[in-house]
């Protein structure tokens, strides 16, 4: 039987087919989930190995979609995007974190999502910690009902009204809260070099270069003996819009860390491609055809990028 690395194109096809539907016959009928789970792995790195054998996987495709401007242009664009000039944040007191610290894993960050064009950063606190509040103030408002209903204390219609605070309640407002989730999210766009802010209850988004964030390291929070620990951390800008700004500090979820600050600032490099590791998620996205805050289509631009049947990333360089 001759390599992978000496098969004409059809004959990998051919040999790759033949390998899905040897799994697909055994593992319908005999494997356990772990297996099934292993099979859907070593189908996923025969078609990436299809992919590197194929001159496609080679060609450079157009980068006329990332910015080609320099700080001072994306300062001024990042102004027009405002509507007005920016001035000095004052001194922060804390020190701020390099920003090519790569001493982690390359992995992405929990609170992360990424379509290619962009990164999401969940802030924090966020929508997700009022959803949690109130879904047990209403879990609990639920059960009340219902013992209340049991002794007699209300009729017998207000199990109803149980039943809505016990799983209606959770259900909306989690359908809610993911709708609305691009308003938590900082946005890290490679296309223009631009940062967006959440919203806040005083304030609307603003646009920045990344140039004028920095990232404070916090404090380690850690929980009772044997339990896990969680980093803080915070942006902070050096500059902001002169006509709406209430606070310096945006807290990002998870709290992030030296590694996760690093990464974002490589995300925003657009003098290399984006790393590998970022594959999986911008897979998801695609799969999905939702963008990074799952507010609109995956981005066109990033599409060309992607086998349309797999949908995996199929070229050597994704910009």
């Amino acid at each position: 039987m001759k390599k992978i690395e000496e098969m004409t194109q059809e004959e990998l096809d051919s040999y790759l087919a033949n390998k899905a539907k040897e799994r697909e016959r055994y593992y319908r009928e005999e494997a356990t989930e772990e297996e099934k789970r292993e099979a859907k792995k070593e189908e996923y790195i025969d078609r990436r190995v299809s992919y590197c054998l194929n001159d496609s996987y080679y060609e450079e495709l157009s980068k006329d979609h990332l910015h080609n401007l320099s700080y001072k242009e994306r300062l001024t664009k990042a102004e027009e995007l405002n509507g007005c000039k920016f001035k000095d944040a004052k001194p922060c007191k804390d020190a701020f974190a390099p920003r090519d610290d790569f001493d982690g894993p390359t992995r992405l960050f929990g609170a992360w999502n990424c379509d290619g064009e962009k990164v999401a950063v969940v802030r924090h606190p966020s929508l997700i910690l009022f959803r949690m509040v109130i879904t047990i103030l209403s879990a609990i408002a639920g059960f009340m009902l219902i013992v209340l209903t049991l002794v007699d204390a209300f009729p017998v219609d207000y199990l109803y009204l149980s039943l809505a605070g016990l799983f209606v309640t959770p259900f909306l407002l989690f359908r809610f809260s993911d709708a609305l989730r691009f308003i938590d999210n900082i946005e890290f766009n490679r296309h223009t070099g631009l940062v967006r802010t959440p919203y806040t209850l005083f304030r609307k988004p603003f646009y920045i270069p990344i140039e004028d964030l920095e990232y404070v390291v916090g404090v380690e929070v850690k929980s009772a003996r044997g339990g896990g620990s969680f980093q803080t951390g915070y942006l902070s800008c050096r500059k902001y819009p002169e006509k709406f700004w209430f606070g310096h500090a945006i807290g990002l979820g998870d709290g992030g860390n030296l590694n996760d600050w690093a990464q974002i600032n490589r995300f925003m490099d657009t003098t290399q491609p984006i790393e590998e590791y970022y594959y999986e998620i911008m897979e998801y996205h695609y799969k999905l055809d939702k963008n990074a805050h799952f507010n609109g289509l995956f981005p066109e631009v990033m599409k060309k990028y992607f086998d349309a049947d797999d949908c995996q990333v199929n070229r050597m360089e994704v910009w």
